[in-house]
């Protein structure tokens, strides 16, 4: 194992040094990930951090050719190079342009079939059909899992980390060079990154960095062959290993199936999704997620030094714990889709209150000021909206654009996480109309500029509205001043309207 230790630190600070190099290319050059309403982020991150996981194994990977007796398995690492370059260069393309599921899948299989040839492959049956079936099954699933365990801030780097510290340490034990390789250069990258990636995050790896970390621990687990071992206690050690990410994929294209949405579609129905939305909250899921995926490297180690029938039986327990661990999770509440449209309605100072918690779950929000609104107000709506709000606060209170220095700083001012809009019967009827429908949230704040016409279209769409202290509205219950005033329990208050709203529009 100790020969394998500098490849991994030399794996983690090429990745280290790489990742904020290329997350400023990415930021100059427009290479970041909008939000969207299955997304967690509510602003636009860079991406391109794949690309420094890959610049960074491929450091370490040619530093391992002069520390490490490879020489017996060139033709294999120069298809893995191949493969792991194409799936790399098919993800960036997605991240950048977007690229059909079936291309992508495409692409996998291509990935799958040129190391196949080479000699990576399952051998596991005397039939050569059915072990090429299972490989590109291995290859495509796992480079797909890896992919959608990517919802979170830090979560598809850490697990994908762990799980290579694990194969690591497997695969040395064992005397396999390239796969204890391949393993700690997947290590030391994924984490050289995560440094960044950890919540909340700088940058995001994309599908560049999870379809090049699951195609490659793809590999290393077909890779993993002990000889000195019984195959009856090893052939389930890369299952085990990788049990997290193939244990989301089966819940997530359960889940979808079973509400008739196509599995590729995005979503906050992930194992972490769950895990946070149980009340263990973002960081605590990711963090249990992590001990997870220790505890099967941890059992998959006592697996290779069982008897067979031990491995056996341990094996089908564990099946037994993952499946009851579906039929948990895939009851638990899902958490409410991120970056909603939100409309809030405002008169006074009131809606700050209301603008603060709703930018916590989105990044489209728009603020319709009642013709009652004074401009110092309108004022204030525009500070919380900025996203910076000091240097927006300046030019605000300066009359002049020389509090903020030069023309270049305006673009960072005048971002703002939304916008502000003066709706009257008479001014922008069609429009505050199509807002209404097209939104997944109202807040209606305390105010008496709000004519008869706008309350009647209010008044459609019952279900998705939160109603402000002081307000009247139809006779319908307010907010007590309390629960209004506590952060918490008002971001509650909104996240439980999302998903009433969203079960309404699902049995509709």
């Amino acid at each position: 194992m100790s020969q394998y230790l500098p490849l991994v630190i030399l794996a983690f600070l090429a990745a280290f040094i790489a990742t904020p190099l290329v997350g400023r290319l990415a930021t100059r050059t427009g290479f970041v990930d909008e939000p969207q309403p299955h997304k967690m982020h509510v602003h636009p991150m860079p991406l391109l951090g794949g690309l420094a996981i890959y610049l960074a194994l491929c450091v370490a990977l040619f530093i391992a050719l002069f520390r490490v007796n490879l020489a017996s398995d060139m033709t294999q690492m120069a298809a893995i190079a191949v493969g792991a370059t194409l799936l790399m260069l098919v993800g960036l393309w997605d991240d950048r342009r977007g690229i059909a599921p079936r291309a992508k899948l495409l692409a996998q299989v291509a990935a799958a079939l040129i190391i196949a040839v080479a000699g990576v492959r399952v051998e596991l049956f005397p039939w050569p059909l059915v072990n090429f079936a299972i490989t590109l099954f291995w290859f495509v699933g796992i480079s797909n899992a890896i992919n959608l365990m990517d919802n979170m801030d830090g979560l598809a780097a850490g697990t994908s980390a762990v799980s290579a510290l694990f194969f690591t340490i497997l695969a040395a034990s064992a005397g396999q060079g390239l796969v204890a390789s391949l393993a700690a250069a997947v290590t030391g990258a994924s984490l050289g990154f995560l440094y960044y990636n950890i919540s909340p995050a700088m940058i995001f790896m994309g599908d560049t960095g999870s379809l090049l970390l699951g195609f490659l621990l793809a590999v290393i687990g077909i890779k993993y062959s002990p000889a000195t071992l019984p195959l009856g206690s090893t052939w389930m050690v890369p299952i085990i290993v990788l049990g997290l990410a193939v244990f989301d994929t089966t819940l997530v294209t359960f889940s979808r199936l079973r509400s008739r949405r196509p599995v590729s579609q995005g979503g906050t129905d992930h194992t972490s999704h769950r895990l946070a939305r149980m009340g263990l909250g973002i960081n605590r899921a990711v963090l249990t997620m992590y001990i997870i995926a220790a505890a099967l490297g941890m059992l998959a180690v006592y697996i290779t030094q069982s008897p067979p029938a031990t491995a056996t039986v341990l094996f089908i327990a564990l099946l037994a714990v993952g499946a009851i661990g579906l039929l948990v999770l895939e009851r638990a509440r899902p958490i409410p889709s991120t970056n909603p449209l939100v409309v809030i309605l405002a008169e006074d100072d009131q809606a700050r209150t209301a603008i603060r918690a709703a930018r916590t779950i989105s990044s489209q929000l728009a603020v319709l000021a009642s013709p009652r609104s004074d401009p110092s107000v309108l004022r204030a709506y525009l500070r919380e909206l900025a996203l910076t709000p000091e240097a927006f606060s300046r030019w605000l209170d300066s009359g002049t654009d020389e509090a903020v220095g030069p023309s270049e700083m305006w673009n960072e001012v005048f971002r703002l996480c939304g916008r502000v809009l003066h709706i009257t019967d008479d001014a922008h009827p069609e429009q505050l109309l199509e807002l209404l429908r097209e939104s997944n949230l109202i807040i209606v704040c305390r105010g008496l500029g709000w004519s008869s016409g706008v309350r009647a279209l209010l008044s459609e769409f019952r279900g998705r509205i939160v109603l402000a202290p002081g307000v009247v509205f139809h006779g319908e219950s307010t907010l007590p001043e309390n629960q209004w005033n506590d952060p918490k329990i008002l971001l509650r208050v909104l996240e439980d309207t999302l998903l009433g709203a969203r079960r309404k529009e699902k049995k509709s």
